[in-house]
């Protein structure tokens, strides 16, 4: 089986070869880190007794609680710290200074053998839903512990997961615990082969997020822009998102007298949002251009990775995107944990348990259309007591759902010691 995935792992890198040479030249990914995907390093060799898998931004920032009670056990903890993105491992290198930094490698047999080689962890903590045939096949062979961390099998992936059951399970059989997230996990990655007496529900790391207490550059400038306006921030939004809000913004504006901060999702959407902007009448500053300053500008367009988390504790209420459309939702701890009264969409698959546990406890509000979400942001920047609400539910929701981290940490260092 694993030589047939091997095979067939070639031929569709092979037939995409066109497609990663295009995006390479073109926005600058992939060329600079091949090499390393590939599994050489400029580094010197080192042993490491853990290894952190996080695909991008948000598993990187979830790792964060579960790292710290893990150096609470053990201060001296040797980490390598994995992602697939250059975003995620510009916030990695941020948040965990101390640790070694490495792209993920491709899961080709020499490309893994070449990692474990110069890198010689002990343990595998992989968030969420990273599973990789030759990665457990080769770290297992060479005693490596395997353990799927904040383990999760979102609605879209789980029935594809189950017509490949019978290739699954053999995987999954060399992961030495399935640390779940809640009972709907739990009871999904049962169903697709993993051994029902390794796994184990330990709540949400995403859940044990602390807004760092660091002020940022970015804050004050976005505070002077603002001029004493309410803020209001759109954030993480993703395509055919914004082409449905932003011509909802004038009467948002015009009913509240707000300051708009919208924050794509991906860097490639900044120029695409700033044009949508332009399209339909909205002055705004960018990120990138604050030096010529537009104090007549009404909304702010942050074309940068990693200063958003920065900003939610200054808005009046935060919308979070990715969830007008089917595109999973993202994480909407963020906002509530400053005490940012929270809206989202319909589609937060990716975020079920969260997003339920705060629509149940009127800590968040949910919408199906944009009309809807001009309207609930119009009532919530207008209405003080309602805010308050929404603030002081979604910090009980948050403290409620707390403890993960702990328990996966206490996981993990049953299998390093």
């Amino acid at each position: 089986m694993f030589l047939l995935y091997e095979v067939l792992l070639y031929l569709v890198f092979i037939a995409l070869l066109p497609w990663f040479l295009a995006t390479g030249f073109l926005r600058g990914k992939y060329v600079g880190s091949f090499a390393e995907r590939m599994g050489r390093f400029r580094t010197p060799a080192a042993t490491h007794d853990l290894w952190i898998h996080a695909v991008s931004v948000g598993e990187t920032i979830a790792a964060r609680p579960l790292v710290a009670e893990l150096r609470k056990t053990l201060p001296e903890l040797r980490l390598v710290f994995t992602t697939t993105t250059s975003t995620g491992r510009e916030i990695a290198q941020r948040i965990f200074p101390e640790a070694t930094h490495a792209y993920f490698p491709f899961d080709f047999s020499r490309s893994v053998t070449r990692f474990l080689d110069h890198h010689r962890p002990r343990v595998f903590a992989t968030m969420e839903t990273e599973i990789w045939p030759n990665v457990t096949r080769l770290s297992t062979a060479r005693g490596v512990r395997m353990v799927l961390v904040n383990a999760r099998i979102s609605d879209r992936s789980f029935p594809r997961y189950k017509r490949f059951r019978t290739i699954l399970r053999p995987v999954l059989d060399l992961y030495t615990s399935f640390l779940a997230r809640d009972e709907e996990d739990a009871r999904r990655l049962i169903a697709i082969g993993a051994p029902e007496e390794r796994v184990e529900i330990v709540g949400n790391l995403k859940f044990d997020f602390e807004p760092g207490n660091a002020t940022l550059a970015i804050e004050q400038s976005v505070l002077d822009l603002a001029d004493g306006r309410r803020m209001v921030i759109l954030g993480s939004t993703v395509d055919g998102e914004d082409e449905q809000i932003i011509p909802g913004l004038h009467r948002l504006i015009k009913a509240t007298g707000c300051f708009v901060i919208i924050a794509p999702r991906k860097a490639e959407r900044f120029p695409v949002v700033s044009a949508l902007l332009s399209a339909n009448g909205l002055s705004h500053v960018r990120r990138s251009s604050l030096g010529s300053r537009n104090d007549d500008a009404a909304v702010f367009l942050l074309d940068s990775i990693g200063e958003l988390a920065a900003l939610y504790r200054h808005a009046a209420v935060a919308f979070v995107g990715g969830s007008l459309v089917p595109s999973g939702g993202h994480n909407p701890i963020e906002p509530a944990a400053v005490g940012t009264p929270v809206v989202f969409g319909q589609h937060m698959s990716n975020f079920r348990e969260i997003a339920a546990a705060f629509v149940a406890a009127d800590a968040a509000r949910q919408v199906s259309s944009a009309d809807e979400l001009v309207d609930l942001l119009i009532e919530i920047v207008g209405d003080e007591r309602l805010r308050d609400g929404l603030r002081q539910r979604s910090y009980a929701t948050v403290a409620r759902n707390r403890g993960a981290a702990a328990r996966t940490a206490a996981r993990i260092v049953e299998l390093l010691t």
